[in-house]
């Protein structure tokens, strides 16, 4: 038996998922490190890129490379740090300022290196 699930729901979409529960039984208590290997690879299957983020500089870079794949743009250092440091991880804003920003308040403006012209960039995919 399957069953659908709601994902997310907006006023102009909703997204849903199918559930087909696998058939099995535990034979013991799994651990948390069991549990995740799990999880990640369940993810994968899904077609979700598993990356190995070991520390903050990488989580930045990779916030960089999402940002720029998604608006087919390659920052300039300058550029990124400015952006980065102004819009993304303003000193001022705690976590939940930071958080909204990025998943409610996506669109952001940069004054381009060399010149006064700005654009506007995504920082998640809608």
């Amino acid at each position: 038996m399957s069953c659908f699930n709601i994902v997310a729901e907006t006023h102009e979409n909703t997204v849903v998922t199918e559930y087909i529960p696998e058939p099995r039984t535990a034979k013991a208590y799994q651990s948390e490190t069991e549990l995740e290997k799990e999880f990640i690879q369940r993810l994968e299957k899904l077609v979700y890129e598993y990356l190995h983020i070991k520390s903050e500089t990488d989580l930045i870079d990779n916030v960089r490379h999402q940002i720029e794949n998604l608006n087919n743009y390659v920052f300039s250092n300058d550029e990124w740090k400015l952006f980065f440091n102004k819009e993304i991880a303003n000193i001022n804003d705690c976590i939940v300022e930071k958080t909204r920003t990025i998943q409610e308040d996506n669109v952001k403006n940069l004054k381009r290196d060399g010149s006064n012209r700005r654009r506007s960039f995504n920082c998640i995919q809608s």
